[in-house]
């Protein structure tokens, strides 16, 4: 799997709990633009893991790469979104080798595909 990158937004142990190479986004420094995390995961190829909706509208504008996860659960506390993750990532990382983008609710997951805006 690619790097997954996880948005400040989140805890750090989520990325711990599933992935090998995990980036947080405080290991770059504080307070990262959205579009500073958008272009280094492009030039990355990451796996952006995050509940900001900023990055569902750069993915209709630009399309992939990076390919990015929507954490759509709202205010779940840290161990239980831990869980759900865990529980649902080796589907997660099963859409996301024909998708670039993973939605992921309580109770369902979906993915998206995009291509960019031809302006």
């Amino acid at each position: 799997m690619r790097t997954l990158f996880v948005d400040e937004n989140l805890p750090r142990t989520l990325g711990e709990r599933i992935a090998q190479r995990v980036i947080h986004a405080t290991d770059l420094g504080s307070r990262l633009s959205d579009d500073e995390i958008w272009r280094r995961g492009r030039a990355g190829d990451w796996v952006v893991l995050t509940q900001d909706t900023d990055f569902f509208d750069r993915m209709v504008l630009e399309g992939p790469p990076p390919r990015v996860v929507w954490v759509r659960t709202g205010n779940l506390r840290r161990r239980a979104m831990e869980d759900l993750l865990v529980r649902v990532w080796p589907e997660v990382e099963q859409l996301l080798e024909r998708v670039a983008m993973v939605e992921i609710h309580s109770h369902a997951i979906e993915g998206l595909s995009f291509e960019p805006d031809p302006q």
